[in-house]
């Protein structure tokens, strides 16, 4: 499992509640309960614990598990381009 996958169920589990045995690539986010608000402080979180550009709009109401990481996967690789340039 790589760190995103980490982080990201790290997150689910300790914020929200959600057992990682709920959860996989393809749990659509409101399967798991996150709602709008919840899919915003999600956003949130993972903005600031990844350092990343990361809001509310990039995590839509069909976002999947997978969706995010993927979404992650980019915006960390982003990040580290900018630094490195």
């Amino acid at each position: 499992m790589s760190d995103l996958h980490e982080t990201l169920f790290g997150v689910l589990e300790g914020n929200f509640g959600i057992p990682r045995t709920e959860v996989s690539p393809g749990t659509k986010l409101t399967e798991l309960g996150l709602e709008s608000l919840a899919r915003a402080e999600l956003a949130l979180i993972l903005r600031d614990r990844l350092a990343v550009a990361l809001t509310d709009e990039d995590v839509p109401e069909d976002t999947t598990v997978g969706d995010v990481i993927e979404l992650l996967s980019t915006r960390v690789a982003e990040a580290g381009a900018r630094e490195a340039g």
